[in-house]
């Protein structure tokens, strides 16, 4: 019985790693709990990952000037209700299509399918526009 019930185990803690391999890979490493970005969507969050993500706001596919939105997304409330333009110091793609970040004067930044981390220095806080 006691065997039966070791194999049990055993098998149901592999069989969890398998489907939480397989579902994982669909999403960005980034954070959890109120500030995880929604699935299918890229996030644009307040602070970096360094100093905890804070508020954000998400888009689908599409072209978006920044200034003509905020930070609505709670999220722990760093940024809550600021002007996403000139204030987005991280990121996250749950999409499966490369995103561009530019700043005004035509610098970009990339943010590859699925990835999360820090708006770069020529992008951070100098954000402008958003398009897939």
């Amino acid at each position: 019985m006691k065997r039966n019930l070791a194999r049990a185990v055993i098998a149901g803690t592999a069989g969890a790693a398998w489907l939480f391999g397989m579902t994982s890979s669909a999403y960005a490493a980034g954070p959890g709990g109120v500030e995880a970005c929604p699935s299918n969507t890229v996030c644009l969050y307040y602070n970096s990952p360094a100093y905890g993500w804070g508020s954000f706001e998400h888009w689908t596919s599409g072209g978006y000037s920044l200034s003509d939105y905020t930070f609505r997304d709670y999220g722990n409330g760093r940024g809550y209700n600021v002007t996403v333009a000139n204030n987005a110091a991280g990121f996250v793609n749950n999409t499966g299509v490369e995103w561009g970040v530019y700043t005004q004067g035509g610098a970009v930044q990339y943010l590859d399918p699925y990835s999360s981390g820090a708006l770069n220095g020529n992008i951070a806080n100098q954000d402008a526009y958003l398009h897939d």
